[in-house]
């Protein structure tokens, strides 16, 4: 067993439109997501939220809204991944592009699901109008296919 990795994603919310970024390198390459990463050592969750954005996307959230918790599973009854899911609608600084991650601007109802993770479409919507989410997900061994899952909304 590898260990359960703690991680964040978040969501950043204008107008009718949402901030993904489409990911240069490491898990998840060339998929759009939110922007987020793991939880580093002696790091609380919201402290890794906030490094993410700033360092993905050179932004500087000034209020994190929590989302949800998300589980994902492959081989091990212990999850792979748990990940803190947050929205946000207050920031400081324009999006710019870092050797992590190339920022886009989509409309909330026209999101690029055919090259986001296969999960995001079940929940993503949901989050998007403000609720949240709590969900597990079971991938196949290398993540390629979607297998089983369970959410709840609130």
């Amino acid at each position: 067993m590898r260990g359960t990795k703690l991680a964040t994603l978040c969501y950043i919310l204008r107008d009718g439109e949402v901030l993904l970024i489409r990911k240069k390198r490491g898990f998840g390459a060339n998929k759009y997501n939110g922007v987020g990463g793991k939880v580093e050592g002696g790091e609380g969750v919201l402290e890794a939220a906030i490094r993410e954005i700033r360092e993905e996307v050179g932004i500087e959230p000034l209020e994190l809204r929590y989302a949800g918790v998300l589980e994902f599973y492959s081989e091990d009854d212990a999850p792979d991944w748990v990940v803190y899911v947050y929205t946000c609608t207050e920031v400081r600084g324009t999006p710019r592009p870092s050797d992590e991650a190339e920022p886009y601007w989509f409309p909330i109802d026209n999101l690029p699901f055919d090259e986001m993770w296969e999960d995001d479409r079940l929940w993503l919507p949901q989050v998007l109008r403000g609720r949240k989410v709590r969900g597990r997900f079971r991938f196949s061994k290398d993540y390629s296919k979607l297998l089983e899952w369970e959410l709840t909304f609130t």
